[in-house]
């Protein structure tokens, strides 16, 4: 999400595109999704009306946006969506072009900035076990925090949580320096790239994207945890939905069927960006998912099988705003509600997740994007198109 290389922060700002982790009426909320048995190409589930008719009105915008992208040069479209109107999936590419083989529905891919939902259920359980409170300024938890970054006052958790905390983004540090690349870096090394530049503000300022926020947040939960980052998510979030193929980047046994996502240099050589250093272990794009898991993984949020409901209705928080606490509301017109989840860019990939406050309708999608000398981020034109897609279709799914 940046706009040379990486795309992180111009995507945040667009907020228009992102969303789907739940409201609290779960009254009609789906059980946590099976992935469909058959994995290649397209594949839909049978409905009441699918023997009527072909392809549902939902479907047929998926394909068209999926032949699209393929069209455009992108390697591979993964897309899942489930409603009460039926189930759809496709898996349309190829997994890695040195040897072409075929993509396949469950195969794993990287989230981008999905990575801070999963940070953000952490923060709550620490919260409903009484470990924290959200309005509680991280300076008490991590006195050496000032030290490092040398913020202009108290720094609520909240605030960090929602992108308001007035923290330099330390992408932007990197690049004004001159050291954005594919390097490893520590959670304190983010944040000390970051203190190279001025505050905007301190708690309660204006949305404004830092993926520093999550690293002041990684710190946090591997203090009170005792235990990496990877290995609190794997605790909090992996192995209470058994998911299989989630997981932190840096984490062992690493991805066995890894999308890869590709770019290209400005002499036009092209570049194979699977696992980069860069996101091993971040905070704010480092976990590897699959389709189904993130679906999955919104579907038992919503349900409140991984937090309390008050927990999940303070995420959505403030209301009136896009960004909440690590999630993203979509407006549903379907519905004249919201879709709750996230989406995420890093280099060569995109993917997005999003389901209804009722949890009746939900999708997942993940592209290798089409190789470009320059990875523009979430802001750019094919991002834009994910989430439009995304939310039409949900819109045809009532």
């Amino acid at each position: 999400m940046q706009a040379a290389v990486d795309g992180f922060s111009a995507f945040r700002l667009a907020a228009a595109l992102a969303a789907a982790v739940l409201v609290a009426s779960l009254a009609g909320c789906t059980s946590a999704p099976d992935p469909p048995d058959q994995q290649s190409q397209t594949a839909q589930a049978p409905t009441a009306t699918t023997s009527e008719r072909a392809v549902p009105a939902f479907a047929a915008v998926l394909e068209k946006y999926s032949a699209d992208l393929r069209a455009g040069g992108a390697t591979a479209v993964i897309i899942q969506i489930k409603s009460r109107v039926g189930d759809w999936a496709s898996a349309e590419g190829v997994r890695n072009l040195d040897t072409n083989e075929t993509v396949q529905l469950t195969d794993q891919t990287h989230v981008g900035d999905i990575t801070m939902s999963m940070v953000a259920v952490s923060v709550m359980k620490l919260v409903e076990e009484g470990k924290v409170r959200l309005d509680d300024p991280i300076q008490k938890y991590l006195p050496d925090f000032e030290s490092i970054i040398k913020p202009p006052g108290p720094i609520t958790i909240r605030s960090l949580l929602s992108h308001r905390s007035g923290m330099p983004d330390y992408w932007d540090a990197l690049q004004t320096m001159g050291k954005a690349g594919d390097q490893r870096m520590s959670h304190e090394e983010r944040l000390a790239a970051a203190a190279t530049v001025r505050w905007t503000g301190g708690s309660g300022s204006l949305f404004s994207y830092s993926a520093t926020n999550y690293s002041a947040l990684a710190l946090l939960v591997e203090k009170l945890r005792g235990k990496d980052l990877g290995a609190v998510i794997h605790d909090d979030t992996v192995m209470p939905l058994a998911l299989q193929d989630t997981l932190m980047t840096g984490d062992e046994p690493g991805p066995q069927r890894m999308v890869h996502g590709y770019t290209q240099s400005e002499t036009r050589v092209l570049e194979d960006n699977t696992l980069s250093p860069f996101h091993m272990e971040s905070p704010d794009t480092g976990m590897v998912s699959t389709v189904p898991e993130l679906n999955a993984f919104f579907a038992v949020l919503q349900k409140g099988g991984l937090l309390t409901r008050q927990s999940v209705e303070e995420m959505h928080h403030p209301k009136f705003e896009q960004y909440g606490l690590g999630v993203v509301r979509q407006y549903d017109s379907c519905s004249n509600n919201d879709y709750f989840g996230n989406v995420g860019v890093v280099r060569g990939y995109a993917a997005l997740a999003l389901i209804s406050a009722d949890g009746s309708r939900q999708i997942a999608m993940a592209v290798a994007r089409a190789p470009r000398p320059d990875l523009v981020g979430f802001g750019d034109p094919q991002s834009l198109e994910m989430a439009q897609a995304a939310v039409e279709a949900l819109n045809l799914a009532c």
